[in-house]
This record gives structure tokens, sequence and C-alpha cells, in this order.
């Protein structure tokens, strides 16, 4: 039986369909190609209504996975990463500085352009 990294990242609690699974496959093909000297073996796989060629690993070499889990930074340190609400939060307070509420709603003075906007 062969195991993809979607379907590893599915046992380890997150979506197949993670946006980092990609960059994850290949931190966990390099970790295979340093221990073993030759390309992991690959699994044909329908992702997006296509079959694809993927890499596959045996249950012997699950051990490249969890090495690759534990080195890839998103999932070494979770904390470390910032949640996208916090991001979006952290956005609008740096936007807040430089926009007004009220920017769709500006007048012109009678003040004659000191310099271009």
């Amino acid at each position: 039986m062969k195991i993809t990294v979607a379907e590893y990242l599915v046992t380890r609690g997150l979506p197949a369909t993670w946006r980092y699974a990609s960059p994850f496959g290949r931190i966990a093909a390099e970790t295979y190609r340093s221990i073993y000297r030759r390309e992991p073996r690959k699994a044909f796989r329908l992702i997006n209504g296509r079959f694809r060629r993927v890499m596959a690993y045996r249950a012997s070499e699950l051990h490249v996975l969890a090495e690759a889990w534990e080195s890839y930074p998103r999932t070494a340190n979770p904390s470390a990463v910032p949640s996208p609400r916090r991001t979006v939060e952290r956005i609008d307070r740096v936007l807040a500085d430089y926009v007004s509420g009220d920017a769709m709603r500006w007048q012109p003075s009678s003040e004659p352009l000191t310099r271009h906007p």
C-alpha cells in the first residue's frame, strides 16, 4: 500500500488540499533522496479531474514523511505561523494609518496646490 503526501496530511489533521502541501511534498522527496539515494516511487491519483503522477511512499517509508513533518517550518512550529485572521487585523491596522475612513468623500479645497498628490 502506497501513501501520498495528501493522504499523509489527512492523517495528521490537515485537509488534503492544504495550500502548503506541494512544498511539504518537495521536502519529503528531498528527505527520501538523502536517505535512500534514489527517487521516490510514484503513483497515479485523480487530482482536479485528471490523473497525475505523484510521489508515493510505502508503509515502511513513512518515517520519511514524519521527518519532513518535523523539518518543514509550517508544520514543525505551527505557533510561529500567523493565523489568517490575525494577519488581516494587522493589515487593517497598518492601512488605517494611511487611509481615512472618509477617503471616498474627499473634497478639494480652494487653496492652491503646492505639490502633486
